[in-house]
């Protein structure tokens, strides 16, 4: 692999100057739009790998008592479940030499570190909804690997997924409404870690290129230990199998862009409570395009739009909030 690729070269360091000779403001092209990291409520593991929660899956039936006749005792069920957390690391090096020529050199090594740091955020809101242990042992489960059933009992997480048709394999996308609560969903991290990512300054040490050679480097670790933890599986809902290329279509009928609206509406009433949590709707760019469009529509009841202080808008559906987040990708599989 070329060190180029491994590590900042004067190209970089060309590219990143204003023509003063000062470190311009870097315009993040790569940037998501990623709400859900500032939504998301963070908690301690009580494991030092994690989280062990337990979850009552029966209750005790009372009997009819008759005079002089009694009753037989009953009791509840449960069982555990551990969610596990991952270990997220990567390095910034830069070479001292490159260093030298830059009249600031922290704001040049800032502006490589707010890259990374940028990096871990799509990382973890992309885990969020499509970690897979399974495929992936070091990954946490995300919400799609969770959720990844239609139908079933309530108190399953089959029963928290609507299906709102779609049948064409990788053009579908989901719509995830999450009620954010210390006893419902949180992230979490390690029994004996820390909260969010740690950024150590290595200072300068030892490097090396693609030859194994060193050279004297500056160096920035990063690392995150990140889960996922579900406690409360009916704090979370979500509309699976929405198809953005027939939403799309002109000769879409008003019938068929209301039944994404009703599946929406069909999943926030099977949570189990609203109050007590933060309930709020993530949705693709395609998706949250389709709902801004539905305002239009003059039949339209449940999506409105307010403008919020900071002077952008907010949508909501029945009164929750509706967030477009880029790592909801639009060309999932079709689930059944």
């Amino acid at each position: 692999m070329a060190i180029g690729n491994l590590a900042l070269t004067f190209r970089d360091l060309r590219k990143r100057q204003a023509p003063d000779g000062t470190i311009d403001h870097i315009i993040e092209v790569l940037e998501q739009a990623n709400p859900i990291m500032d939504d998301i409520p963070w908690k301690q593991g009580n494991l030092p790998t994690g989280n062990l929660t337990t979850l009552r899956t029966s209750l005790p039936t009372p009997t009819l008592r008759a005079i002089n006749r009694g009753v037989n005792p009953t009791k509840s069920s449960t069982k555990q479940v551990t969610d596990t957390c991952c270990i997220l690391q990567d390095r910034s090096q830069v070479d001292v030499e490159l260093l030298a020529l830059e009249p600031d050199p922290q704001a040049f090594r800032r502006s490589e570190d707010d890259a990374h740091v940028e990096g871990f955020s799509q990382r973890v809101a992309s885990m969020i909804f499509y970690g897979d242990s399974d495929a992936n042992l070091d990954e946490f489960n995300g919400l799609s690997k969770r959720y990844a059933s239609v139908g079933g009992e309530k108190g399953t997480t089959g029963y928290q997924v609507i299906s709102a048709g779609g049948s064409t394999a990788s053009v579908e996308t989901s719509a995830w409404l999450i009620g954010w609560g210390e006893r419902s969903v949180t992230g979490i991290y390690p029994k004996f870690g820390y909260a969010g990512l740690k950024q150590e300054d290595l200072g300068e040490t030892d490097a090396f290129d693609a030859n194994n050679k060193p050279f004297r480097a500056v160096t920035t670790l990063f690392t995150w230990k990140p889960g996922l933890a579900v406690e409360d599986l009916r704090e979370v809902a979500a509309v699976r199998n929405i198809d953005l290329s027939a939403l799309s279509k002109s000769a879409v009928t008003a019938a068929e862009k209301r039944k994404v609206i009703e599946s929406m509406i069909t999943a926030k009433n099977r949570m189990r409570k609203l109050d007590g949590v933060t309930p709020i709707w993530y949705v693709s760019q395609g998706l949250y395009t389709f709902l801004e469009t539905y305002l239009v529509d003059k039949n339209n009841v449940f999506v409105t739009r307010e403008t919020l202080e900071t002077g952008g808008p907010l949508l909501r559906l029945s009164g929750i909030p509706v967030k477009k987040v880029d790592c909801l990708s639009e060309t999932e599989a079709v689930i059944s």
